[in-house]
C-alpha cells in the first residue's frame, strides 16, 4: 500500500529506515505506510502535540501518536514503521474534509460532506497514550452543503465552519454559552462561493477565509479572500482571475498573514489533466497585499508557517514542496509525485504531517 502520510523534519524525528527517507533541502520527507483504507482529507495536532487526528473519507477518523512504540493489541490497532494509527468510529458514512482542536485541547470539530458536523471530545486524563472513552457525537446541522474547515477563536469560546455555496456557520462552545447544547448559527455575509480556508488572527480581532472565485457561479464572480469577525463575512479582496486560494496562515506575530492559491489558465478544461496553474503568493499585512508568483510542478495545494516563524513550508500537485523565507522561495526535492495537502505542524515545530492528497483538482482538496 502506497503511504498516506507524510512527515517532514530532522532525521532524528523520524522512525522510518534509511531506505525510506526522502531529502528535502536539510530535512527529510519520509513515508509513512499505514493500513487505512480510505482516502484521508485532513489533520489536527492536538494542542500538546502528543498525537493528532486524522480525517478522511467515508467518515474516516484516525488517531496518530508518531511517538508510540509497537506493541501487542486489539486488531483494530494499525502498525506501521514504528507509529501507531488507531480508527475511532465516528458514525457517519460521509466524507470528512476538516478538523480543528480548541485551544484548551478538551474537544475538536469535525466537519465534512452534506454538513457533516461531529464533535469529538477527549476524555480528562494525563497526554500520550491510550485513553478509554474518546467519543464523537453528530451535531445538528443547519446546512446539507459540502463543509470544509473549521477553526477555533483563540479565546476557545466558538468556532467557524466554512463550506460550500459561501457557508459560515459558528459554534458556541455550550460551556461558554447558556444554550445547554451549544449552538451552531449561519453568519451572513457578502455573496461568497467555495470558501476553502480559515486561520484566525493569533488576536483573534478576525479570521481570514480563502475561497474559489469561480466562473461558474455568476456575475458578478465571487471574491477569493473574506474576512470575518465571527458575525459577518465581509469581502477583502477582488479578482479578475479564477483565483482558487486554497491556504491561509497567519504569521505567529500576528503582524502578516501567508495565502496561498492558483489560477488555472481558462483556455484549458477545468479538470483537465494538463491544465497549466499559475501559482499565487499572497502576504496580507492588514492594510495591503503583497504579491508574487511561484514555479512549481503543480498546482499549490497547502502552506503553513512553522511554528517558530522562521519560514513557511508550502506543497501541492505531483510531490511539490517549498520553503518560503525571507521573500524567497525556495524548491526542495520531495522525491514523491503524489499530490500533497498540509503542512499540518506540530506545535513544538519538530515536524510537519503532509498527506498524500487526491488525484481530482479543484473541488477535492
Amino acid at each position: 500500500m502506497s503511504a498516506q502520510v507524510y512527515l517532514f523534519g530532522p532525521s532524528a524525528s523520524l522512525r522510518a529506515g534509511p531506505s525510506t527517507e526522502l531529502r528535502a533541502g536539510g530535512e527529510r520527507l519520509t513515508p509513512v505506510e499505514a493500513a487505512i483504507s480510505r482516502p484521508l482529507r485532513w489533520a489536527a495536532w492536538h494542542p500538546d502535540g502528543s498525537w493528532c487526528l486524522l480525517v478522511g473519507n467515508g467518515g474516516t477518523v484516525v488517531r496518530y501518536d508518531p511517538s508510540a512504540r509497537l506493541r501487542a493489541g486489539p486488531s483494530a490497532r494499525l502498525r506501521a514503521g514504528g507509529q501507531r494509527f488507531e480508527p475511532i468510529a465516528s458514525g457517519t458514512k460521509h466524507n470528512l474534509r476538516g478538523a480543528a482542536f480548541s485551544p484548551d485541547g478538551r474537544q475538536a470539530l469535525l466537519v465534512g460532506n452534506q454538513g457533516a458536523l461531529l464533535l469529538y471530545a477527549c476524555p480528562e486524563s494525563a497526554s500520550g497514550g491510550r485513553r478509554d472513552g474518546d467519543s464523537i457525537r453528530a451535531l445538528p446541522s443547519p446546512t446539507t452543503e459540502n463543509l470544509r474547515r473549521a477553526a477555533w477563536h483563540p479565546s476557545g469560546d466558538f468556532a467557524l465552519v466554512v463550506g460550500n455555496g459561501g457557508t459560515v456557520l459558528r459554534y458556541q462552545d455550550p460551556s461558554t454559552s447558556l444554550r445547554t447544547g451549544g449552538a451552531l448559527t449561519p453568519v451572513p455575509g457578502d455573496r461568497a462561493h467555495t470558501l476553502r480556508a480559515l486561520a484566525w488572527r493569533p488576536d483573534g480581532a478576525y479570521a481570514l477565509v480563502g475561497a474559489y472565485a469561480s466562473r461558474y457561479a455568476g456575475y458578478p464572480r465571487p471574491h477569493p479572500l473574506y474576512k470575518c469577525d465571527g458575525l459577518y463575512l465581509q469581502a477583502l479582496l477582488g479578482s479578475d482571475e479564477e483565483d482558487d486560494f486554497v491556504a491561509v496562515d497567519w504569521h505567529p506575530d500576528g503582524r502578516r498573514a501567508l495565502i496561498a492559491g492558483y489560477a488555472y489558465d481558462p483556455s484549458t478544461p477545468l479538470r483537465a489533466g494538463g491544465a497549466r496553474a499559475s501559482n499565487k503568493l499572497l502576504v496580507y499585512d492588514g492594510a495591503g497585499f503583497a504579491y508574487r508568483a511561484v514555479e512549481a510542478s503543480g498546482a499549490l495545494l497547502g502552506a503553513a508557517w512553522h511554528p517558530g516563524g522562521e519560514y513557511a513550508l508550502l506543497c501541492g500537485e505531483g510531490g511539490a514542496l517549498l520553503r518560503y523565507a525571507d521573500d524567497r522561495v525556495e524548491q526542495l526535492d520531495s522525491g514523491t509525485r503524489d499530490n500533497l495537502v498540509g503542512p499540518f505542524w506540530r506545535p513544538d515545530g519538530s515536524l510537519a504531517l503532509l498527506l498524500r492528497g487526491p488525484g481530482e483538482r479543484v473541488y477535492t482538496v
